[in-house]
């Protein structure tokens, strides 16, 4: 059993100091909503905040967007690498390019990096890393379905210093808002990711101010040290062994995402070396990226009870990949859909591998997300605009052991924290009309705890002299959500169509194929976005709840006899108590024989 720590700084500091840091980390993220011109950030929310110490091990983080959390460590470590010595107060340094220094995890992703300084000692850093409207490339939105290598993706910015000494080095900010298609507001947005980080150091150096350097750093010390011990004791009570899994995809030449999870006492290895080669598709992750993932999934399944989340308790964990694999990208390799695909993936490899020794302790896998990039020009405004349909991001969570999934909160690599932006508002930013964006029936997977549902979303392009231009950014082999959980069923395909204003319909398999369209006044973007995984046998779920989902409109009929074993009045809408019985005991009868 795992020696407990024994915290050296008084405990009512320690827990001040603690509810302060992570308060400072929420504040940046409060300031971006609110300072941010971009709806992806003010409105979605597609950031994180965090604070490091100077080794690069996170200090505290703010819960909005978790699989870029664990990159911003990686962003740190090539800052630091790069400049050494050459880091002053006021200095501001920008990076997102995954394969200078495995810096980070996606281009569109841009992190600044900010040094804090405490009576001339740099003492911490900070790193808020947002998902950009656009990062340059060959398509608008950051996201090239048809790119054939890393440059077709976007700018790439290795460690940058786009501050010296709180003076803007105006000709390197020039460059990058030369190369992006919407510069005005990026570049507001710039200010609004530095701006939260200045905050920050405002309050950190109050902070360090009342409390003394020393008892500071002891505080640091203490925090890193005691997340360690929460996550080895929770690894401590998985029995000791290697447990394996795999994901695959449906369509040809889809590379397996393999996981060898290795317990040993309050130790884990999760060694993804075995993995398959890298994909032509632009979901190719670094290892960075692969990183963040593996860590998201263990704080969401061992560690989602944990009282503190640091860099702390990343320590008992070990990560191991191979170069050259779809779980670490190598140059020039493409990248752009990495944080959804195949970061989904890995995080529900790990949870699968899990699942084998700890199912009620492990997540259901959570639906895949099949949406589009948008972009274009709005004529309404003569305004350029970008951003991923957020609507259509809206899967179903997986169930837990005894508690149903959430609906519509998709995608995984979010966990929840994604917002998505009102229907009113985003017609009012882009040239679309909503017809509808709804709980989409039987999009669930079945369980005795079945997972959430997903959503019918559904939009008309209603410009007359603009086109609007999406890009394909779903999964592009179809690998199935997992796991389903001791009996739990996997929810249905995600399905995508477009219907062109002169009747024409355009399937999944054509626009997989195709990748890029421009559509025109009238022509509509529909899709049925999955739910997510079931726990538990369906046939042991409780008559009511299978009663109220069909009154409500989530569960069909058809389902609810087929499925879960219930029989409903297609009129009353009531039980059959008895033929529920009769069938449910001879559906029973039969998996046991």
């Amino acid at each position: 059993m795992t020696e407990p720590y024994k915290i050296r700084l008084n405990t009512a500091d320690f827990a001040v100091l603690t509810s302060a840091v992570f308060t400072i980390a929420r504040e940046m993220g409060v300031n971006m909503e609110r300072t941010a011109r971009a709806p992806i950030y003010f409105s979605a929310h597609d950031f994180c905040t965090s604070i490091l110490t100077t080794d690069a091990e996170l200090v505290a983080l703010a819960e909005y967007i978790p699989v870029l959390v664990g990159a911003t460590p990686f962003a740190v470590r090539a800052v630091n690498e790069y400049f050494r010595d050459d880091i002053n107060p006021g200095d501001v340094f920008l990076v997102n390019d995954p394969y200078t220094m495995d810096a980070g995890n996606q281009m569109a992703d841009w992190c600044v990096v900010y040094p804090v300084f405490h009576e001339k000692e740099h003492i911490l850093w900070i790193a808020n890393k947002a998902h950009q409207q656009d990062t340059g490339g060959g398509v608008p939105g950051g996201y090239n379905p048809n790119a054939i290598d890393v440059y077709a993706e976007g700018l790439r910015i290795p460690p940058l210093r786009i501050r010296r000494k709180g003076r803007e080095r105006r000709s390197v900010v020039n460059l990058l808002m030369t190369n992006v298609r919407i510069p005005d507001v990026q570049y507001s947005d710039l200010l609004s990711l530095i701006g939260a980080a200045r905050v920050a150091e405002k309050r950190l150096d109050t902070l360090i101010r009342g409390y003394g350097e020393k008892t500071f750093r002891l505080f640091l010390e203490d925090l890193l040290a005691y997340g360690e011990f929460l996550m080895r004791e929770e690894i401590a009570k998985i029995p000791d062994g290697k447990y394996h899994s795999e994901i695959h995809g449906a369509v040809e030449g889809s590379p397996s995402v393999v996981c060898d999870l290795t317990v040993a006492e309050d130790r884990l290895i999760v060694d993804f070396s075995k993995s398959g080669p890298m994909s032509p598709e632009f979901i190719n992750s670094p290892v960075a990226n692969t990183h963040s993932a593996v860590y998201q999934a263990i704080l969401q399944s061992l560690g989602r009870n944990l009282q503190v989340r640091c860099g702390g308790c990343y320590r008992p964990v070990e990560i191991r990949t191979q170069p050259g694999t779809i779980t670490h990208a190598t140059f020039p390799a493409t990248h752009g859909n990495c944080t959804n695909f195949v970061a989904k993936q890995i995080i529900e490899a790990v949870w699968t591998a899990l699942a084998q020794v700890a199912p009620r302790d492990t997540p259901g896998g959570w639906g895949s997300i099949p949406y589009w990039v948008f972009s274009g020009v709005d004529p309404r405004r003569n305004e350029g605009y970008g951003s991923p349909d957020f609507q259509a991001t809206a899967s179903g969570a997986g169930a837990l052991w005894g508690v149903d999934g959430w609906s519509t909160n998709g995608p995984v690599i979010c966990s929840g924290t994604l917002y998505y932006p009102e229907i009113e508002v985003c017609e009012g930013l882009y040239p679309m009309f909503w017809h509808r964006w709804e709980w989409a029936e039987d999009s669930a997977g079945p369980g005795q705890w079945r997972g959430g549902f997903g959503v019918h979303n559904e939009w008309e392009a209603i410009a007359d002299s603009q086109p609007v231009y999406v890009n394909y950014a779903a999964d592009p082999y179809d690998y199935d959500p997992s796991p389903a959980i001791e009996g739990g069923h996997r929810p249905p395909n995600n399905h995508k169509m477009l219907c062109m204003a002169d009747g024409r319909q355009v399937d999944n398999h054509e626009i997989r194929s195709s990748k890029f369209f421009a559509l025109g006044k009238g022509d509509r973007v529909v899709d049925f976005v999955q739910g997510g995984c079931g726990v538990g046998n369906p046939l042991d779920r409780d008559e009511t709840a299978v009663q109220k989902d069909v009154r409500d409109g989530l569960v069909s009929i058809q389902s609810a006899k087929e499925h879960y074993g219930v029989v409903i009045d297609p009129e009353t809408l009531a039980v059959n108590v008895e033929e529920t019985a009769s069938l449910r005991a001879e559906r029973n009868r039969v998996s046991r024989s």
